[in-house]
């Protein structure tokens, strides 16, 4: 470290935002498949942490840290949290159960890859831990800059507008974590992968010194991407709960059911808010039909219903020239194809 369901969903209305004066976004949690297949037999991981360098490895990481700032053993309390977040991303998703490594297995303590265990070490761990496969951080090295700049903004004081100076204090953290998932038969690797996190923390002050001292501790804010990371290496190999957001039409004058309906979506009441925009699908005032029949939509995906909202987001492209419904009908077989690869991730989860 440098210092310079499987293919049904649950629905949830998390948060609104209304905008551009019409449209009010809504958001469901729901189930998205992994970037990677892993093989089918994998229903059970160990997470095993591979940083401890060797002993050569190790004077030499002293050595370097002396002579270029690091902060030592601020990359071991990283990778501790690095694969804490990966834990805690695959411990919260359907698909793998997870057990921890008691033993740390020597790596070469830098960036740089070590090369892959031996078939025995994985046969011997899968079979001490009961898993099908193991997860192991080989590879960890951070960096921080830490910048500080003069800045100004217009403030009102007394009815008056004056100009306030102050100091931002930037730490910008980046992280390099090297990844690899051994299959208990065989010992193969079956993913290996190298990535980049990076994280920037802020910090105000009126002069350049309390900005900085108002920063996060190095160690600590190593600890915080670290943990990012992990999470997004999750994302990567696993079924996750992630959150999708969608736009609906709050009003449509002089419709003021349009309105209510739009309040019974957001209380999460979909049925009864489809039921409103149903009945005005077929308006004679085209803005009120092709609203409605967008929003019907929105409200069908929301009920699980796929088929129903790409046939309803259809009819407003089609018979009103809708482009928010042409966008929509793209983001909607994009969903349906995220589903079928969820179906064949679930199909081998531990019941």
């Amino acid at each position: 470290m440098k210092v310079s369901v499987i293919a049904t969903f649950t629905v949830f209305t998390l948060f609104l935002l209304t905008f551009a004066g019409c449209k009010t976004t809504v958001s469901y949690t729901g189930l998205r498949p992994a970037d990677v297949n892993l093989p089918s037999n994998v229903k059970s991981v160990l997470l095993l942490n591979r940083y401890k360098p060797t002993k050569q490895n190790k004077w030499l990481n002293i050595v370097e840290g002396i002579f270029t700032g690091e902060i030592l053993f601020a990359d071991r309390r990283g990778v501790e949290q690095t694969l804490a977040g990966l834990q805690s991303r695959l411990q919260s998703g359907p698909k793998f159960t997870v057990s921890i490594a008691n033993e740390i297995f020597e790596g070469t303590g830098t960036g740089m890859f070590p090369p892959p265990l031996q078939m025995a070490d994985i046969d011997r761990l899968c079979k001490t831990y009961n898993v099908d496969a193991v997860i192991a951080l080989e590879a960890f090295d951070s960096d921080i800059n830490i910048t500080t700049e003069p800045r100004q903004r217009k403030r009102t004081v007394d009815g008056k507008e004056v100009i306030e100076n102050f100091f931002l204090a930037s730490e910008n953290v980046r992280i390099n974590v090297g990844w690899r998932i051994y299959n208990g038969v065989g010992g193969t690797v079956i993913d290996q992968h190298q990535m980049f996190s990076r994280e920037v923390f802020t910090q105000e002050g009126i002069t350049a010194e309390i900005a900085r001292r108002g920063l996060l501790f190095p160690a600590d804010a190593i600890m915080r991407t670290g943990y990012s990371a992990g999470d997004g290496y999750g994302i990567r190999i696993a079924p996750s709960w992630v959150r999708y957001t969608r736009e609906i039409y709050g009003r449509a004058a002089p419709i003021k059911n349009m309105k209510i309906a739009k309040r019974m979506a957001i209380r999460g009441d979909w049925q009864q808010a489809a039921e409103i925009w149903q009945k005005f699908a077929n308006h004679p005032r085209q803005k009120v039909a092709k609203r409605a029949l967008y929003n019907r939509a929105v409200a069908a995906e929301m009920l699980g219903k796929y088929d129903e909202a790409l046939e309803w987001a259809r009819k407003a492209a089609d018979t009103y020239g809708l482009r928010n419904a042409n966008r929509y009908i793209f983001v909607l077989n994009a969903r349906l194809s995220e589903l079928q690869r969820l179906d064949q991730q679930m199909e081998s989860t531990p019941k």
